[in-house]
């Protein structure tokens, strides 16, 4: 059976691409010296895995969609036979439809069919390899966008997020999210309807770093493409989650609440001023932060976005005196 804890599996795939087919070239002979007379010679098996691949460059891509789809569909389910069967299937399609062409043409033959079923599936791993083969589908492509929303596939992604009992199914869904929402204001209205802003902000308190990452990325990703969506996020308790975790034990997760926030507060005067609150003591806690990361190498990137966040606050305090924190928060930027 496949593995469970989405590692990709790329060995074990037949070369598809002149990308790929050159990748393996170059890695086999960048050892030897080009002012010299080659010295390589090919064992048997690397000279049959080069004639598998490139007999895979010459196949029918829809024939092999279609021969995946059909697979999935056809696999007995609840067997070790089906399962490997499926996830093999999902496996390849994940690698096709990156291509903005093939996945339109998964889209024209109905190949979301197989969705519904497989987001339900027992079995972790074929959901989560479903939601990334959703992820792929959908990035940068808002024709499949568009589809997999009227699928209505928005609703079981969000759910998945909350309460899926494995931590990379909950990644996954985060992931397919990402790549069906941003840049694609329709989906981000039917999010907010959805009330989705609400389960973003619920994920940024998970126990799984690699959710409240990809939470606070995405967060910080919609508010830049749709700084309508800001009002929003700040009815549904942002701010003080924010800060919570902000405020919490240091770790990776927090260079990622930094730049969401150092986003969020760029040119919207409602949430700075929110984030000014007195009971926060945001700007005492910035410079404490900006003198921890320091000059340790890893942090950089941390301090930086802390940086930035506290110069709009210092910049929004000095033009409006009337706000309402007080004179002795009005906190300077270290130097």
């Amino acid at each position: 059976m496949g593995d469970n804890n989405g590692n990709d599996r790329d060995g074990e795939r037949p070369i598809k691409t002149l990308k790929g087919l050159l990748k393996f070239c170059m890695e086999s002979t960048q050892r030897e010296d080009p002012t010299e007379p080659t010295t390589y010679e090919m064992s048997s098996e690397r000279k049959e895995w080069l004639e598998e691949a490139l007999n895979a460059m010459t196949v029918d891509t829809a024939d092999r969609v279609s021969e995946c789809l059909k697979n999935i569909e056809e696999a007995q389910v609840n067997t070790e036979e089906g399962t490997d069967k499926i996830i093999e299937a999902l496996a390849e399609l994940e690698d096709w439809v990156e291509d903005l062409d093939i996945a339109q043409d998964f889209i024209t033959i109905k190949g979301l069919r197989v969705v519904p079923g497989l987001l339900a599936s027992e079995v972790s791993e074929i959901r989560w390899r479903c939601l990334e083969l959703l992820a792929n589908l959908c990035q940068n492509n808002p024709k499949v966008q568009a589809a997999v929303l009227a699928s209505k596939f928005l609703p079981p992604i969000l759910l998945l997020i909350e309460d899926d009992d494995n931590p990379t199914v909950r990644v996954k869904a985060l992931y397919a999210l990402s790549c069906l929402s941003r840049n694609n204001h329709l989906v981000q209205t039917e999010l907010l309807a959805q009330d989705g802003l609400s389960v973003l902000v619920r994920a940024l308190r998970s126990q799984e770093e690699k959710l409240r990452m990809k939470s606070s990325f995405l967060i910080m990703a919609l508010s830049r493409d749709n700084p309508a969506l800001k009002d929003a996020l700040l009815d549904k308790g942002l701010v003080e989650q924010m800060i919570t975790q902000l405020k919490g034990e240091h770790c990776i997760s927090h260079e990622h609440l930094m730049a969401a926030f150092a986003s969020l507060v760029d040119k919207h005067p409602q949430f700075t001023n929110f984030c000014l609150q007195e009971k926060y003591d945001l700007k005492s806690f910035l410079v404490g932060r900006i003198r921890f990361c320091g000059e340790k190498e890893e942090l950089q990137e941390e301090k930086g976005h802390a940086e930035q966040f506290l110069s709009a606050l210092n910049a929004f305090t000095h033009h409006t005196p009337s706000s309402s924190s007080s004179s002795s928060n009005m906190a300077l930027m270290p130097a």
